[in-house]
């Protein structure tokens, strides 16, 4: 595994591919439609998934990144939500899709409490069971490791615990770099709203977009202005 190291070129490269691919997608959104319409939950929503795509895709065009599962694993969600979104954006599909979800919600609740009381009858005969520390401790690795399957995008298709592993740490170190990127971009919209009196954080350069360099890589990112014409 090869992840975006801090003081690589190859991490720079992908904070690069990750601020072009985050532009393009919030541009796609806001053509869809305007952020003005949509609420503060609909706005971190298509920030978060604009920028989880955009991280995807930017580890897809690395080197490497055809080994990861979660980059394909993401891409594919965000395509089948579109598809979902785009097939059923009328308000009587929004309406149905909202009493749907409350039957489906009304269904769970009864089936947990019938098997709260069946647990609750079968607890005491199987209370009676000796338990070994050893049975607690595999039961524990295997509930964490279920646990991170559902966390990891794609890591329900993992062969065993080391491959999931190997992607956890995939995913966690280009994670890490999807929030530098997003904290630098965050604090030049601010400082170009309030210039400070030593100079506007985002500056215009010929043709290009550059964020000056963080305190954790000492680099600029340089992004050309044409995806944000």
């Amino acid at each position: 595994m090869r992840g975006p190291s801090s003081a690589s070129k190859g991490a720079m490269a992908f904070k690069r591919d990750l601020l072009k691919n985050l532009l393009l997608g919030l541009r796609a959104r806001a053509d869809a439609c305007s952020f003005d319409a949509m609420s503060i939950q609909e706005r971190r929503r298509a920030v978060k998934c604009s920028a989880d795509v955009a991280m995807a895709a930017a580890r897809g065009a690395a080197g490497g990144g055809g080994r990861a599962r979660w980059p394909k694993a993401i891409l594919a969600a965000a395509g089948a939500a579109g598809a979902v979104s785009s097939g059923s954006s009328s308000p009587g599909a929004c309406k149905a899709r909202r009493s749907r979800c409350r039957r489906v919600v009304r269904r769970c609740v009864g089936a947990k409490r019938m098997r709260r009381g069946c647990c609750a009858a079968a607890g005491s005969s199987a209370a009676a069971a000796a338990v070994t520390s050893s049975d607690v401790a595999r039961r524990l690795v295997r509930r964490r490791t279920m646990a991170l399957r559902k966390v990891i995008p794609g890591g329900s298709g993992a062969r065993d615990e080391a491959a999931l592993l190997r992607e956890a740490m995939d995913y966690v170190v280009h994670l890490r770099a999807q929030v530098d990127v997003l904290r630098r971009v965050s604090a030049a919209v601010q400082r170009a709203r309030d210039p400070p009196p030593s100079g506007i954080l985002l500056k215009v350069w010929e043709n290009h977009i550059v964020i000056p360099a963080s305190s954790e890589d000492g680099e600029e990112m340089c992004i050309s202005k044409k995806i944000m014409a």
